[in-house]
């Protein structure tokens, strides 16, 4: 998770990255409205510290953010359907094509062995910031943000800093989840339910 926080037209943005929302994509946007970066290049945090070192806070969870993010004319908070979320991030980083994450694994390279022993596979800090909940990198209110979207309307991003709009991410696999395992996923991500990051 980061917080990307800038000057643009006279008004402090702040955009916190919450990852498998579009998060990619949403490097770009910024990236074109800071320094006219290429649309198609992926961007991190290290192309930032090269040519905009004091945007990128590489920060964990919203409580470390918050007072960052205050000041900020404009805050922007993007979220997804928690349980979609959830299984992305499962398939983004337990199926990488760089095998980072091969290692892990317990037993079968299944969605009902990563449940069954979720509590190792969030050891991992990727696995984690790529399958926690929509609240830790968001906050438990929207009211806290000025502009507040679905992943599927990030292009919104793109509008609001006049640049082009872009999709840098392959679409990870979404499996057809028996009722057991969507149950357990709400389980593992009611807090999203109860402060309304959800659909």
């Amino acid at each position: 998770m980061s917080l990307l926080k800038f000057k643009y037209n006279n008004q402090t943005w702040g955009i916190v990255r919450n990852q498998k929302c579009a998060s990619t994509s949403i490097l770009s946007y910024i990236a074109q409205a800071l320094w006219d970066a290429d649309p198609e290049e992926l961007q991190a945090y290290n192309t930032f510290h090269v040519h905009a070192p004091d945007v990128y806070h590489k920060l964990m969870y919203f409580d470390q953010y918050k007072t960052l993010l205050e000041d900020c004319d404009i805050r922007i908070a993007v979220w997804r359907n928690p349980v979609d979320k959830f299984v992305s991030g499962y398939y983004h980083t337990m199926f990488a094509p760089s095998g980072a994450q091969d290692a892990l694994w317990q037993g079968e390279h299944t969605l009902d062995e990563f449940l069954k022993h979720f509590e190792h596979y969030m050891t991992s800090a990727t696995v984690k910031e790529h399958c926690e909940t929509n609240t830790a990198r968001l906050g438990n209110e929207k009211s806290f943000y000025t502009h507040v979207f679905e992943y599927t309307e990030s292009y919104k991003i793109a509008e609001m800093l006049n640049v082009k709009t872009v999709n840098l991410r392959q679409t990870d696999p979404k499996p057809k989840l028996s009722k057991i395992q969507n149950t357990f996923i709400k389980y593992l991500m009611k807090e999203d339910y109860t402060n309304g990051w959800c659909k």
